[in-house]
């Protein structure tokens, strides 16, 4: 079994909400008012393993590798720019792109990846970071580490404000509904923490 630990992501204005022991932290680079992170929120967790996330539309941030997961769903990144991003990052010699959705938009980029160049092209660079809120911790524990569409899932995102309200936030007092930040199971190599 892969050995995992607790990450918790939110936009820069919530970010103040997760204890400052978490194992892994994400956070975005870009987005409009109090979503993208600085310094400050950065610095909240020096010992913790960091994820910086890419919304936009072209997903520039992240083919420029600025940020190290694509995030693609409605009014964010999409399938055509995680291509373009990715024949980028490989062609600058970045060691993995992750694309973070649902299972259906993994799916969709997985075949998108397929279609878009000779056969194992982007084997070995991509993998994804899946987003299911119908899971428990335990349920998404157990498909980290494993393949999703054929990408290894590195994390799992099971409990958001709207799909857990009254989980409590791993290391605090705070609910998710409260906090407004979202938890994840991932694997403890993929952004270790530091040192």
């Amino acid at each position: 079994m892969t050995a995992t630990e607790v990450m918790i992501d939110a936009t820069r204005v919530n970010a103040r909400h997760i204890p400052r022991a978490v194992p892994k932290v994400a956070g975005y680079v870009t987005g409009t008012g109090d979503v993208p992170w600085t310094a400050t929120q950065w610095g909240y967790f020096p010992r913790a393993g960091h994820v910086r996330i890419d919304q936009s539309p072209a997903l520039a941030a992240f083919s420029a590798g600025q940020a190290d997961v694509a995030d693609i769903e409605f009014l964010a990144g999409t399938i055509g720019a995680f291509i373009r991003a990715v024949r980028a990052r490989i062609a600058a010699g970045e060691r993995w792109s992750t694309i973070y959705g649902t299972d259906a938009t993994i799916a969709a980029g997985a075949a998108e990846l397929a279609s878009a160049g000779s056969h194992g092209w982007y084997y070995g660079h991509v993998d994804c970071w899946l987003a299911d809120w119908n899971l428990d911790e335990a349920g998404a524990a157990a498909l980290t580490g494993g393949r999703i569409h054929g990408l290894a899932c590195r994390a799992v995102q099971w409990a958001s404000p709207t799909s857990n309200p009254g989980t409590i936030v791993p290391g605090g007092t705070l609910t998710l509904a409260q906090a407004q930040v979202d938890l994840s199971v991932a694997e403890d190599t993929w952004h270790p923490a530091p040192g």
